[in-house]
């Protein structure tokens, strides 16, 4: 019974288990809300630049884009809630001395942001593909959309990947270890890494998927990938100079 009780008091505490999100997980690696942030920017930015190229093909009476500019303004929306949760949690951080995770709140928001974000994305993907305007659209300009799309998809699935990895029961992945620092918990760039890797080579590299979602988010991203480099791709090609 004692020997019980003293391995019981032995066992090293685990960081950040105070939060409601992180009871009962282990593989959790906290989020940087900061660096969250920063790529929600980035992916914000290229919605409205993607947003206001589809304007530009049609007249803007046409449903599909109004529903692109409803869906777009509600990203916006979004994006400044995003903003406000991000520097209340900063603020809380700052001046409150807690160790807890972050709120179900805040989880939410960004879960929320982040399905209209790459609901934005798919909408203009499906646009930009289907659009009878873009048969005359200039290489260049299709080039620019190729990026655009590639990018905004890659970095939204970075952070679908960081959020499952951080708050999915037992994590979603294994990482290599680092072998400079073998401690070092994953960070954004990894999830990039898994994100690029996925979709440019239609699946993971050298990481281990853990849990069924994941694998079904991967599946999409692969499926929105092949739309992207097959169907633009081509468009570029037979597009006039």
């Amino acid at each position: 019974m004692s020997d019980n009780k003293e391995s019981e008091t032995s066992k090293p505490e685990l960081p950040c288990c105070e939060g409601d999100l992180c009871r009962d997980d282990w593989h959790r690696n906290p989020i940087r809300l900061g660096a969250f942030f920063l790529v929600v920017l980035l992916i914000q930015a290229m919605d409205v630049v993607l947003t206001l190229r589809i304007e530009d093909l049609g007249n803007g009476a046409d449903t599909t884009e109004k529903l692109i500019r409803a869906i777009g303004d509600l990203t916006d929306v979004l994006f400044v809630v995003v903003l406000v949760v991000v520097i209340v949690d900063f603020l809380r951080r700052r001046f409150i001395a807690s160790r807890e995770s972050h709120s179900q709140f805040t989880l939410l928001i960004l879960c929320v942001y982040l399905s209209a974000a790459s609901l934005n994305v798919i909408v203009n993907m499906i646009t930009l593909v289907m659009a009878p305007s873009l048969q005359n659209a200039s290489q260049n300009w299709l080039i620019l959309d190729l990026v655009l799309l590639f990018a905004s998809n890659m970095l939204a699935f970075s952070l679908w990947y960081q959020l499952a990895d951080a708050y999915l029961e037992g994590g979603a992945f294994d990482f290599p270890p680092n072998a400079a620092h073998p401690d070092d918990p994953p960070r954004w760039i990894d999830y990039l890494f898994l994100s690029f890797n996925t979709q440019s080579t239609f699946g993971p590299t050298i990481e281990g998927i853990r849990t069924r979602p994941v694998k079904v988010m991967m599946m999409v991203q692969t499926s929105l990938s092949l739309v992207v480099l097959v169907v633009l791709v081509a468009r570029i090609i037979v597009a006039p100079n």
